[in-house]
C-alpha cells in the first residue's frame, strides 16, 4: 500500500509566522495568514495570464 506524508498546514504556518508575533499565533490567525497568501499568489498569477494575453496581442 502506498504511503503517503500528510501535512498540517495549521501547525507548519503557525511554526513558520510564530517568529513575526510575540504572543502565541491561534489556528484562526494561520488560516488567515494562508488565506492571505493564497490571495497573493492568485493575484499575481492573475495578472501573468493578462500580461501573457497582453503580449500575445500586440
Amino acid at each position: 500500500m502506498k504511503q503517503v506524508k500528510t501535512y498540517n498546514f495549521i501547525d507548519i504556518t503557525k511554526r513558520e509566522f510564530q517568529q513575526y508575533q510575540a504572543t502565541p499565533i491561534t489556528n484562526a490567525q494561520a488560516v488567515e495568514i494562508q488565506n492571505n497568501l493564497f490571495g497573493v499568489v492568485d493575484l499575481l498569477l492573475q495578472w501573468s495570464s493578462k500580461e501573457n494575453i497582453i503580449t500575445e496581442c500586440a
